[in-house]
């Protein structure tokens, strides 16, 4: 029998420990030491000891599939080495009003559709966009941005902040990643966006402590 992840699952092992980010039902979680075992098995191809498959199933992390596929962990980033967000230019009124559309898109996708459809469709625009980018126009939104956040404090939206920024860099044709990182010791969850090692969320130092769980 072969195995996959479930579709909108996704992992990175954190230490010792794989933290899940489960996007259908808006959640993170940890496996117990057991589980965590059968999952360095599944990615070696070696589900053999009995049991291991039923506790994988179980917490509903992969699903039988015809065809063998690889499970891994997500991939890392680059370093982040400097930020646009540190060095934000003044924002036309046109980067304002594309800024505040696109928040009030993420809120309202994020809020009624939940992360998976906000992600899926992120991801088609990513997929349809070209670089054809302008530095200034980065600057700009990053400027808009900064301005909201004088209104709306970013703590806490970092999910919104970030997906109504990628829509926004779209627009653009701007190339980035979209991040979903984890720590642990305490737990937390950031969302940033990401253009090779410049931040373009957040201050350069924000998303160090973070381990990539989803990267668009």
């Amino acid at each position: 029998m072969a195995y996959k992840l479930r579709s909108g699952v996704s992992y990175v092992w954190v230490g010792s420990a794989p933290v899940f980010l489960d996007l259908y039902h808006n959640r993170y979680f940890k496996l117990s030491p057991s589980g965590a075992a059968a999952l360095r098995r599944l990615e070696r191809g070696q589900i053999a000891i009995p049991g291991d498959a039923e506790i994988l199933l179980g917490s509903g992390l992969i699903s039988a599939t015809e065809y063998p596929s690889i499970v891994t962990p997500t991939g890392n980033m680059p370093a982040i080495t400097g930020s646009y967000f540190d060095q934000g230019r003044r924002p036309s009124l046109g980067h304002v009003m594309v800024a505040v559309i696109d928040q009030l898109w993420a809120l309202a996708i994020i809020r009624w559709a939940g992360p998976a459809a906000a992600v899926a469709k992120l991801e088609r625009r990513i997929q349809r966009t070209h670089s054809h980018e302008r530095h200034d126009d980065i600057g700009r939104l990053v400027g808009s941005y900064r301005l909201i956040d004088l209104l709306l404090s970013a703590e806490n939206r970092c999910l919104v902040r970030s997906f109504a920024l990628a829509r926004s860099l779209t627009r653009y044709s701007v190339v980035f990643n979209l991040v979903i990182g984890v720590r642990t010791g305490p737990f937390g969850a950031h969302c940033w966006i990401q253009k090779g090692e410049r931040s373009v969320s957040d201050h350069r130092d924000k998303a160090r402590e973070y381990v990539p769980v989803l990267i668009l």
